[in-house]
């Protein structure tokens, strides 16, 4: 190749000047411009991650601070000041799963769990947390779909426990305790009374407010033994719905 066609090259693929290679108006106009567009980007966020918060909370507030919630609050507190009550806390359970909750309670040092069937059926796994803090898997040991009531076993030892009623030891009017784990709480005392109907349909009716979560709950007698089994609430007029001690001892599994 000689000098001539060098030259010719050079002509045609000269170097671009040093002023191509700064920054100039169109470019920081384009900068700016990508910073808007990524600050509007990360503000939609935001707001979609604060709205999002604010509708879980729209949705637990009135769980947690309706009238009623207030009310049984303050009531657990004044009854929980009772050393019978404090007692009697120490067996009852929190029984869940990552999708749900109820009540169970304990009459075995060994681990034997009495709540409602329907608690459990479909829960897996199921997990027993004790109010000191201790947490056991368990497993169904006998279930009673007909009756609403479900058995759980778990391997302990020295447990608390809450002593069962002989049959036919109570009567209307008498006065009850119902210690459960309502709506977002845990550990509510409530008391109230035997309403009158009861055993009519194979049932107690209770006088004491019974929400969502105290499924499980027990029915403690004025001795202290358990009495009965909250399973539900009438719709009709509110009142609660509980497995009578007779239904429980029947359906006990054996060695208990």
């Amino acid at each position: 190749m000689n000098q001539y066609d060098n030259d010719e090259i050079e002509d045609h693929y000269e170097e671009p000047p040093l002023e191509d290679f700064l920054p100039n108006e169109e470019d920081e106009w384009l900068r700016e411009k990508q910073k808007r567009r990524h600050l509007i980007v990360k503000r939609i966020i935001s707001v979609g991650v604060a709205i999002a918060l604010l509708v879980s909370m729209l949705q637990i507030w009135p769980q947690l601070f309706n009238i009623s919630s207030i009310n049984f609050l303050k009531k657990s507190a004044e009854l929980s000041k009772q050393e019978e009550i404090i007692k009697y806390k120490e067996a009852v359970v929190t029984v869940q799963d990552q999708n749900s909750k109820g009540t169970g309670f304990n009459i075995s040092k060994n681990g034997l769990i009495i709540t409602n069937y329907h608690v459990v059926n479909n829960m897996y796994p199921i997990t027993v947390t004790f109010p000191n803090g201790d947490i056991f898997q368990a497993t169904i040991l006998q279930a009673d779909p007909d009756n609403d009531l479900a058995f759980l076993d778990i391997k302990a030892e020295n447990l608390p426990v809450l002593s069962l009623s002989q049959p036919n030891q109570w009567s209307v009017s008498d006065g009850i305790y119902v210690i459960g784990n309502p709506l977002l709480h845990n550990q509510i005392a409530m008391d109230g009374e035997i309403l009158q109907g009861s055993d009519k349909n194979g049932l107690l009716l209770l006088s004491a407010p019974i929400y969502k979560g105290n499924s499980g709950s027990p029915v403690i007698n004025g001795e202290g033994h358990v009495i009965g089994v909250v399973f539900a609430i009438s719709v009709q007029d509110q009142t609660g719905l509980a497995v009578p001690i007779e239904k429980v001892l029947e359906r006990l599994p054996e060695g208990y």
